[in-house]
């Protein structure tokens, strides 16, 4: 972010009315529609301030304190999160613990042992007794996807056949809901902080009740797109590690035969977000959208 724009000028004199100080600096990872601002307390803590758009911030805020108040928050050594602090609603600022660490995705190799960390930490949420009011079920994310196809098909006219395909064909694989867990929604190395003596998820945008299929599908999709989008050879090894660990963790959860369909609806959701949000990388695409069909077939 721009520290001389007026408009943070005004927002930075806001936050040190609350008793927040800049820390300098600005954070590598992140959403082009979302503004993050490292701070310190008067007492020298370091925070996050994280700016929403109107009426998002909120639910975001009662989901980390829900979920900070279960067993994978302040009871669970180390918490599995960072501590949520308050909402400032007139700015629709969210302030956070900061983690002193860095998002996996910011590593330029990520060693197994962390990947089976991160799948440790993810199995512990599911085991966790946080509750979401919000459930999201396989209806629910066609119900989504729907929409999603829809704007980016506004947005991107070009792709707006290879949109309706593929979310029509995700409703016609749509599987029946089974186990519904404690579900952060946006599992992916973005939103893994590792520090020196602790791994943590961010960003609790997308907390719900879900599949668990569902975390554990986005993870390897999220490495698998950032191959693609990197113009590397992709393949889908992390997937593979993580749900054999994951078995290992959780075998009752029986997830392998509803990963095609959670695989396919993340695939359309990124190249949704793609269009939304990175138009540069439009030309990827149909390759996403080509293997969220892949996928789905891979259950016929």
């Amino acid at each position: 972010m721009n520290l001389t724009d007026p408009g943070t000028e005004q927002l930075l004199s806001s936050l040190r009315s609350r008793g927040y100080d800049s820390a300098g600096g600005s954070f590598r990872t992140g959403r082009p529609d979302r503004t993050t601002i490292p701070l310190t307390t008067r007492a020298g803590l370091p925070v996050v301030a994280k700016l929403y758009p109107a009426g998002k911030g909120e639910g975001v805020f009662t989901n980390m304190i829900d979920v900070w108040r279960s067993s994978f928050g302040e009871r669970r050594r180390p918490p599995g999160l960072p501590r949520p602090i308050e909402y400032l609603a007139e700015q629709g600022i969210l302030i956070m613990e900061r983690v002193d660490g860095v998002p996996l995705a910011e590593r330029p190799h990520v060693e197994p042992s962390l990947l089976d960390d991160a799948v440790c930490l993810l199995a512990s949420l599911h085991e966790s007794n946080a509750k979401s009011t919000q459930m999201r079920s396989s209806k629910g994310i066609v119900k989504s996807i729907r929409r999603k196809a829809a704007t980016a098909s506004t947005l991107a006219p070009e792709f707006q056949e290879a949109f309706g395909t593929a979310a029509e064909a995700l409703d016609a694989c749509r599987i029946e809901d089974q186990e519904l867990v404690a579900s952060h929604g946006d599992f992916s190395p973005r939103n893994l902080v590792h520090g020196s003596d602790r791994l943590v998820l961010i960003d609790w945008d997308r907390f719900q009740t879900a599949d668990p299929a569902r975390d554990l599908a986005y993870l390897g999709i999220w490495c698998w797109a950032g191959k693609v989008r990197q113009r590397e050879r992709s393949d889908w090894s992390v997937l593979e590690r993580t749900v054999a660990h994951y078995d290992s963790l959780r075998p009752q959860a029986a997830v392998r035969k509803r990963l095609p369909f959670h695989i396919a609806a993340g695939l359309i959701r990124i190249a949704h977000s793609v269009v939304e949000l990175w138009p540069a990388e439009r030309p990827i695409v149909p390759r996403l959208l080509q293997e969220a069909q892949y996928q789905l077939r891979m259950t016929s």
